[in-house]
Parts: C-alpha cells; structure tokens; sequence
C-alpha cells in the first residue's frame, strides 16, 4: 500500500493506492505556511492503519510545500519518501526546447495517458492553470498549452471589477444571463467551452491526424459533454501517473 501525494498549486490531493488502484483519496488547499507539524497531526487523524503503508511518493510544483509534507510523511509513517523528478526521474520522452521547464503533473499525465491508451491524445488539466498537453503517436511529449485557470479568471473578475461578486463555476441554463451572476457563469463557462473546443481544433490541424482527449483535474466532469468532442475523463489521472513513474523506476 503506497500514500501518494499531488501537490499543485491549489490543492493537495493525498491518494491511498493499493494493488494499482486508488482505494482512498483526500484533498486540502495548499498553504505555503502551513507547517510539517500541521501536516503531521492532519496525516495521523486520516491514516490510522499505518503498518500497511510501505512507502510514500510525492509529486509537486511548490517546492516550498515538498519539503514539510516530505518531512511530515518520514517523521508520521517512518517510511521511505520519494519525491518524482528528484529522487525518481520520469522516464517518457520529452521533445521540448526546454526540458526542466516541464511541470511533474503535467509529464506523468502524460506517462499515464500513453500507457492507458498507448495513442497520441491530448490531456486538458482544470488545475489553477487549465492545461494542454500533447502526446503524439510516438509516444513522446512534445508540448502543449497553458491558460488561466477556471477559478483563477473568476477570482481575477472580482478582484478587478468592485461590483463583480464572487461566485462558483457551474452550467449556466442559457448563454444569456439576465443577471450579474449569471452572466458571469455564463462568461465563464461558455467561454471555456469555446477555448477547449478551439484549442483542440488547433492542436489536431497541427498534428495532422486525431487524437484521444482526456480530461483530468477538479472540473472535468462539468465541461466532458458540453465541448461535443468525444472525450475521456480520468479524475485520478495525476495519481496513476505518479504510481507509474515510481513503478518503471523500481522495476529497472
């Protein structure tokens, strides 16, 4: 039984897999401040059945936060802590000007999609950023996009605007909203529509041929229908992919 976490820059997602499966799943917003003690007491409410637990493995974009969850897992289980792309390196190809530039979540979505479908495919992450990444049919990552995130834009339109609430994102009933609230939803979630089809039109223009599209991260079952694209949604995606890339390691 292994604990994985997937700390992105929102949320922490503490996943408990055993036998390759996701048995059990937490998540808490990332804080910065938050310290391994906090981490520690939280870790000890959740997981009582300790003596299971073999070891831990960490994913992360917020380095910051790595170091007291890495701390809390060792000083909590007293287990071996790997963190992926540093202890363990990801073994998918990469075809990017910059390598290093490339983020944990978004390379083990992709070693996770190619080795569920082994097709070319486009993964759209719904994280603070809404992401694009492409696999193409060689399996090799070669790129993709990033834009604002859904929860980014709608905190970004009530900060900037004085008189703009602050609201959920959710399916509006029609496109034209009869009042602030709704025409913000509406903005927001038919405009992403947009995008994603868009994007994914581009993407697949570029490439040349089609592509399986995944879709993973915190709002993927809002937008799965509404795009008019056949898509897949894998909820655990991230999860999957960090147990994988710790998987290929140990077995080489």
């Amino acid at each position: 039984m292994y604990l994985i976490v997937d700390i992105g820059n929102t949320n922490i997602v503490f996943a408990v897999v055993k036998n390759k499966i996701v048995k059990s799943k937490w998540r808490i917003s990332t804080n910065i401040n938050r310290t391994s003690d906090e981490y520690y007491i939280w870790l000890s409410t959740i997981l009582t059945n300790k003596k299971n637990l073999e070891l831990v493995i960490i994913g992360s974009v917020v380095p910051e936060v790595t170091v007291e969850i890495k701390r809390a897992c060792f000083d909590c289980f007293k287990k071996k802590v790997f963190v992926i792309n540093e202890d363990v390196k990801v073994n998918f190809p990469i075809e990017v000007e910059n390598k290093r530039e490339v983020g944990t979540d978004r390379l083990v979505n992709s070693l996770a999609a190619w080795h569920a479908y082994k097709s070319p495919c486009i993964i759209i992450d719904f994280g603070t950023a809404t992401t694009f990444d492409v696999v193409n049919k060689e399996g090799k990552y070669i790129g993709g996009i990033i834009s604002p995130g859904i929860n980014l834009s709608l905190q970004t339109l009530h900060v900037a605007a004085a008189r703009l609430p602050r609201i959920a994102v959710s399916k509006p009933k029609q496109i034209i909203g009869k009042n602030t609230t709704d025409a913000m939803s509406s903005g927001i979630y038919f405009g992403y529509v947009g995008l994603i089809k868009h994007l994914i039109e581009q993407i697949t223009l570029e490439l040349g041929y089609k592509t399986k599209i995944i879709l993973t991260g915190g709002q993927a079952n809002l937008f799965s229908e509404k795009i008019g694209i056949k898509n897949i949604v894998e909820k655990n995606l991230t999860i999957e992919g960090l147990y994988l890339a710790f998987s290929q390691q140990k077995k080489n």
